[in-house]
């Protein structure tokens, strides 16, 4: 009887240890499967909702900022005031990430990532009907708040709706998603603007959403809510801080820094401050400390920004080099940029299947490394290349970051706690802004220190990649020998 009660005792230990509130196992309504997966009809349904989520959010920012000399022309405002558009965006996802994601944890992904769908299109409509600057960005930022909803959100329902096995493959499958909408953004934006106006470019998601929206109420899985408050206060500091950084980062990327810059960090620095006073390393707090505590997770996390940042240094680069070095037109500019994501799309593919029978630290390298070749390649071609060696190496470095992505993206989902998945997903999207941001800042700082054409950006992302690669190499190796000895 004593060994039936101490048993009894250490499954309630375990439960509570995953975040379950009061020991008990988690209710699993509307079929949810959190461990097993779903079965195979009902799992392709809800991959597709989540895939169609992804078009509506990702191909949104793509063909925004294709229009932004249309809405700068439509609404009279100067190019610098326009890209509003896309900063409102930005800074509320920023912004909303870690609240959605302790929200997603209290009332159940399901709702949160059908609310989120769901608010995305109703401000898109604001922005479809925008007559003034103003009115566009306030739609955009609510556009915002609904997509990094469906960001944090998109990444934790990976592990709801897909067996462990397969769990890599759903990651691969998102971020193909990802790389198809990035490279067919530009193209669909381009051919709405030259038939309807620069508001009919909101509208091109739309289909995508409602799609999304229809599937993933019957197909998306529910999930159990804890029993936790909603820490408004730490909602409010790491909105009001995450804000200010973004603000003053854009202004020195922007090279308009102010008075205003030096306001926004002094905002930012007791914000931060104060948020990690009021944060400690429990499973519900706010700010996810505790999965920082955990080295593997650490590690991608870095691993993950410093990669965005090399592909956004490459990205923001290649096509100034193309127009001041090549002399391209714009139309070829575009075709020549498509290799780079459909290289991503493809590797991911391959990247997805190999996971489960490779080390993710030696993907990882191996993919950065790669990502390096690509970009040294690029640095290096002169005016008279052939363009097939162009689409050559903006290819190999898609590749490169493909191989790469998913398994990293892997380890900051299935290494964290299952009860922390939305989290997860919040520090997986958290860490990618971090690394564009940093990225664009450093292309705006060597852009006016040595010229666009230059290539000096893709030499600083090779440098970081192979930085990076080299460390996540010999730490793999360090870690073998201590093994084997």
């Amino acid at each position: 009887m004593q060994q039936d009660g101490r048993k009894t005792k250490r499954t309630t230990d375990m439960i509570a240890k995953d975040g379950t509130p009061q020991g008990r196992p988690p209710s699993r309504p509307d079929g949810a499967q959190a461990i097993t997966g779903l079965p195979a009809p009902r799992r392709l349904w809800a991959a597709l909702s989540i895939w169609c989520a992804i078009f509506l959010t990702i191909m949104d920012v793509s063909i925004a900022s294709v229009a932004l000399p249309f809405i700068s022309n439509g609404l009279g405002v100067t190019a610098a005031r326009s890209v509003w558009a896309i900063n409102a965006f930005q800074i509320a996802i920023v912004i909303a990430l870690l609240p959605m994601a302790k929200a997603s944890q209290i009332l159940g992904y399901k709702k949160v990532y059908l609310a989120g769908i769901l608010l995305f299109m109703l401000a898109a409509s604001g922005s479809i009907l925008a007559t003034s600057l103003p009115v566009l960005a306030i739609s955009r930022f609510v556009q915002g708040i609904g997509a990094a909803a469906v960001m944090v959100v998109s990444g934790a329902l990976v592990r709801t709706i897909y067996p462990p096995e397969f769990i890599p493959r759903g990651i691969g499958y998102n971020t193909i998603a990802v790389s198809i909408a990035s490279a067919a953004g530009p193209a669909v934006g381009a051919l709405v603007l030259s038939l309807a106006s620069w508001h009919a470019v909101f509208a091109v998601g739309l289909p995508f959403g409602l799609l999304s929206l229809v599937i993933g109420i019957w197909a998306i899985p529910s999930t159990a809510a804890a029993r936790q408050p909603f820490e408004r206060s730490s909602a409010l500091l790491s909105a009001v801080g995450f804000a200010a950084i973004f603000l003053a980062l854009n202004d020195f990327a922007q090279n308009t820094v102010s008075g205003w810059t030096l306001l926004e960090v002094c905002i930012a620095i007791p914000a931060i401050f104060l948020l990690g006073k009021r944060t400690s390393t429990r499973p519900d707090s706010m700010v996810p400390l505790d999965l920082l505590k955990l080295g593997s997770l650490r590690k991608a996390y870095i691993m993950s920004a410093a990669a965005y940042a090399v592909l956004i240094l490459i990205t923001l680069s290649f096509p100034f080099i193309l127009q001041q070095r090549f002399q391209f037109e714009p139309d070829a500019i575009g075709l020549l940029m498509v290799p780079l994501p459909l290289g991503i799309m493809i590797a991911a593919f391959v990247s997805g299947r190999l996971v489960n029978r490779y080390s993710s630290a030696w993907l990882c390298g191996a993919g950065l490394i790669i990502l390096a070749g690509g970009a040294i390649l690029l640095s290096l071609m002169q005016p008279g290349v052939s363009t097939f060696l162009i689409v050559l190496a903006a290819a190999v470095c898609g590749i490169g970051f493909g191989i790469f992505q998913v398994p990293n993206n892997h380890s900051m989902l299935a290494t964290a706690p299952h009860s922390r998945s939305g989290a997860a997903s919040a520090m997986l999207s958290l860490s990618r802004l971090i690394g564009q941001t940093l990225g664009a800042l450093m292309a705006a700082l060597l852009f006016r220190k040595i010229g666009a054409q230059s290539g000096a950006p893709i030499v600083a992302a090779a440098l970081i990649a192979i930085g990076v690669a080299s460390a996540t190499l010999l730490r793999k190796g360090r870690s073998r020998s201590t093994i084997v000895e």
